[in-house]
C-alpha cells in the first residue's frame, strides 16, 4: 500500500512539475510577446511624433541603429509613400485597422516563413500612417535563453524527484519483503501451534509492567472468553486456578527454579465457570544479558489425564493408537482409535487396557504386555487381537508396541480383518480340498478293490469258455472269445494299477532310507525283464534321505521298467542314474534317470504325467498310470519331477529328473 501511494505521489509530483513548467513558459512567452509588441509600438509612436515636427524627415535613418526594424509611410488610402512595406502586410494592416478605433496599435502577421510584429501610428493631421515591423524571433532571444535555463532547472528537479522516489521504493520493497517473511514465519508458527493446540508466551524475569514479549497463539488457545485478554503476565497468571498457581509460584513468580526446565499439568479458566486442563512446560534462558521465562501450553482432552508430551503424538497420529502406563492402565488414545471403537473408550480411561479386547484375547494381551515389560525391549512387539468396533462388529487388529518411554508404552494398530478373513477362507478351502482329495482316493480305492471280484469271475468264465469250446465253434466265435479274454486281462491290469495308485501315499511312515538299497530292491523286482532284455543299470553313490521306503522303491521301479519297455529295437537298454545336491533349493537332492530308448518329444513333457495318458497305444501295452504314480510319490516327498527338454532330439533316449527333500521337517 505504501509503495502504491509513493507511486501515485511521484506521478502527481511529475504532473505538477510538467504543468508548472508549461504554465510558466506560456506566461513568459505571452509576456515576452507583449513586451516585444510594446517595444515596436513605442518605436513607431516616437517616429510619429518626429514626423509631426518634421514632416520631411527620413524615418529609416532615425531607426538606422536598429537594423531589425523596417519602417514605412502610408497615406490614409493605404498607399505606400516611403519605406519598404510588403503589399500582403499592407493588406493585413488594412483589415486590422478596419476593426480598430485606436490610432496606434500592433499586430502579428506572417511574412514568408517568419512571424512579424507589425505596429502602426496614424497621423490624421498629416494624412499619414507610420508603419514599422520586425521579426518576432529577433525580439524573443531573451525568452529563449530563459527557457533553456528553465529546462535545465526542471530536469534537475525531475531527476531529484524520481531518484528520491526510486530510493524510497527500494527501501519500502525491502521492508515489505522483511515484513512478509516475518509475517509468514509467525503465521506458519502460529498455524502449527494452533494445529497442535499449543501456545507460547515469554516475558523478562525483571519486568516493570509485566508485558509479554512473545504471545504466539495466546489467548486463542483458551477459546471463547467473556472479556478481552491483554498481553500481560498478570492476565496469564490470573487464568490459572489456585492449585495450579500454587504449584508454579516458585519458578514463575518467585524465580526459584528446581531445574532449568519444569513440566506440570495445570487447569486454566477459559470461561466464568469452566476450566480446561493443559500441559505446561516452562524454562528460563538468557538473551542479550537479560533473563527471560518462556512457557509452552499444550492442550489436552478433558477425558485424558496423560501428563506426557507424547500426547501430541496421540492427538495427531493417523493410526489407531493407545498409551498404557507401566501398570497396564489405559491413559490415552488417538482420534483414529476413537473413530474405530466409539465413545465407549472414555469409560475405559483409567481401566486395565486388556478390557479393550474380546474375552478370548484378554489373556493373550496381558501375557504379551507382561513379556514386553519384563524384557524391557523398546524396539517393539507385535500381536494380533480382536475387539469390537462402534457397530459391534469384531475387528482383527495387528498391534505394534514400543517403549516404555518415561513410564509410558505406546501401541499402534493396523486393521487386518480382511486379511484374517481371507486367510480363514483359504484355510477352509484347503481343508475342503484335502477332504475332497481323501474322499476321491478312498472312492478310487474302494471302487478298484470292489471291482476285482466281478472282474475275476468274468475273466475265469471267459477263459473257461475258451478252454472248453475252442475249436468246437466256428472261427468267428473263437475270435470273439479271444477278444473277451484279452479285454478281461487288460481290465484286470488297469484296475490293479488304479488300486496301486490309490494306495500310494496312504502309508505315511517316513524314516531314514538308503537310496542304494531301494534301487537294489527295485532291480530285484525287475530281475526277469532286465535279464530278458539284457539291460544294464549304472549309478553313482546314492544318498540317505528321509522318506517312505515302499514309495521310493515303486518310484525307481516304474522309471526303470519304462526305460526298458520303451527301448529301441535291436539296442540293449542302458540306464544311468546320477544324483547331486540341488543348488538353488539347498535342502534337496536332484536325481537324473537317463536311458537310450526311443525318447519323448518335448511337446509331450506335461502330458505324460497325467492319468491314463499314453503316447504309444498301438505299439506298447500299458495303463498310462506309471508316470502319474511317480509324480504323486515325488510330490508326497516334497519334490518335483519333470522331463529334461534340454536334451537334443537327435540324442536317443529320455532323461527324467526329480528332486527329493534331504530332511523331512515336522
Amino acid at each position: 500500500m505504501l509503495r502504491k501511494r509513493l507511486a501515485l505521489l511521484t506521478l502527481t509530483g511529475v504532473f505538477v512539475l510538467l504543468f508548472s513548467f508549461f504554465f510558466i513558459q506560456k506566461t513568459l512567452y505571452d509576456s515576452a510577446v507583449d513586451h516585444a509588441r510594446s517595444q515596436v509600438e513605442a518605436t513607431v509612436y516616437r517616429l510619429g511624433l518626429v514626423m509631426l515636427q518634421h514632416s520631411s524627415v527620413d524615418l529609416q535613418k532615425i531607426v538606422g541603429n536598429n537594423e531589425d526594424i523596417t519602417v514605412g509611410l502610408l497615406n490614409n488610402n493605404f498607399e505606400q509613400i516611403d519605406g519598404q512595406v510588403p503589399l500582403h502586410l499592407i493588406g493585413d494592416l488594412v483589415e486590422y485597422i478596419g476593426r480598430q478605433t485606436q490610432d496606434r496599435n500592433s499586430m502579428l502577421c506572417v511574412h514568408g516563413q517568419q512571424v512579424m510584429i507589425l505596429a502602426y501610428s496614424r497621423l490624421p493631421e498629416l494624412d499619414r500612417i507610420v508603419v514599422g515591423y520586425t521579426p518576432r524571433s529577433t525580439l524573443m532571444e531573451s525568452w529563449r535563453e530563459a527557457i533553456i535555463l528553465h529546462v535545465l532547472l526542471f530536469a534537475i528537479a525531475m531527476f531529484i524527484l524520481c531518484g528520491l522516489a526510486i530510493w524510497l521504493w527500494q527501501r519500502l520493497k525491502r521492508q515489505h519483503v522483511r515484513a512478509a517473511h516475518l509475517a509468514d514465519h509467525f503465521s506458519d508458527t502460529e498455524n502449527a501451534l494452533s494445529e497442535c493446540g499449543c501456545a507460547v508466551i515469554s516475558w523478562p524475569v525483571e519486568t516493570a509492567d509485566g508485558r509479554l514479549v512473545t504471545q504466539m497463539n495466546w489467548p486463542e488457545i483458551l477459546g471463547p472468553a467473556n472479556e478481552d485478554i491483554e498481553p500481560l503476565l498478570t492476565e496469564f497468571l490470573d487464568r490459572l486456578t489456585p492449585p495450579s498457581l500454587a504449584k508454579l509460584r516458585g519458578p514463575l513468580i518467585d524465580n526459584i527454579w528446581p531445574d532449568a526446565r519444569i513440566g506440570a499439568m495445570v487447569d486454566m479458566q477459559i470461561e466464568a465457570n469452566r476450566t480446561q486442563r493443559f500441559y505446561l512446560m516452562a524454562h528460563r534462558f538468557t538473551e542479550n544479558e537479560r533473563d527471560y521465562i518462556s512457557v509452552l501450553l499444550l492442550e489436552t482432552a478433558a477425558q485424558q489425564e496423560l501428563c506426557h508430551p507424547f500426547e501430541t503424538y496421540l492427538r495427531h497420529t493417523p493410526e489407531p493408537s493407545i498409551a498404557v502406563d507401566t501398570d497396564g492402565i489405559l491413559q490415552g488414545f488417538s482420534p483414529a482409535f476413537e473413530e474405530l471403537v466409539g465413545t465407549r473408550l472414555y469409560n475405559l480411561i483409567g481401566q486395565p487396557f486388556f478390557k479393550l479386547f474380546e474375552p478370548e484375547d484378554q489373556q493373550i494381551a496381558m501375557a504379551s504386555a507382561r513379556i514386553h515389560r519384563e524384557k524391557r525391549q523398546s524396539d517393539g512387539t507385535k500381536q494380533i487381537l480382536r475387539l469390537r468396533d462402534r457397530h459391534d462388529n469384531v475387528r482383527w487388529l495387528s498391534w505394534h508396541a514400543i517403549g516404555p518411554f518415561d513410564g509410558m508404552t505406546f501401541s499402534s494398530a493396523r486393521d487386518v480383518t480382511e486379511f484374517v478373513e481371507n486367510a480363514n477362507k483359504l484355510r477352509d478351502t484347503l481343508d475342503q480340498l484335502k477332504r475332497s482329495n481323501e474322499d476321491l482316493e478312498q472312492f478310487a480305492y474302494v471302487a478298484s478293490h470292489d471291482l476285482q471280484q466281478p472282474l475275476r469271475m468274468v475273466a475265469s468264465y471267459t477263459q473257461l469258455l475258451k478252454r472248453r469250446y475252442a475249436g468246437t465253434l466256428d472261427q468267428e466265435a473263437d475270435e470273439y472269445i479271444d477278444y473277451a479274454v484279452d479285454g478281461a486281462k487288460r481290465m484286470h491290469k488297469l484296475i490293479s494299477h488304479l488300486l496301486e495308485y490309490a494306495k500310494t501315499g496312504t502309508n505315511q511312515d517316513y524314516s531314514m532310507v538308503d537310496c542304494n538299497q531301494v534301487l537294489n530292491e527295485a532291480q530285484a523286482d525287475l530281475k526277469t525283464i532286465i535279464s530278458q532284455e539284457q539291460a544294464t543299470i549304472t549309478h553313482n553313490e546314492l544318498p540317505n534321505l528321509m522318506g517312505n521306503r515302499i514309495g521310493l522303491s515303486r518310484l525307481f521301479q516304474n522309471l526303470l521298467s519304462n526305460a526298458i519297455k520303451y527301448r529301441r529295437p535291436g539296442v540293449p537298454p542302458h540306464i544311468d542314474i546320477t544324483v547331486e545336491p540341488d543348488t538353488p533349493s539347498g535342502d534337496f537332492w536332484r536325481f537324473s534317470v537317463r536311458d537310450n530308448g526311443i525318447g519323448i518329444h518335448p511337446e509331450h513333457a506335461q502330458r505324460i504325467f497325467r492319468l491314463f495318458q499314453r503316447l504309444h497305444k498301438d505299439e506298447f501295452t500299458g495303463t498310462g498310470l506309471g508316470l502319474s504314480m511317480c509324480r504323486k510319490i515325488v510330490e508326497q516327498h516334497g519334490g518335483k519331477i519333470w522331463l529334461d527338454t534340454t536334451r537334443p532330439i537327435t540324442s536317443p533316449g529320455a532323461t527324467f529328473i526329480f528332486t527329493l527333500r534331504a530332511n523331512r521337517s515336522e
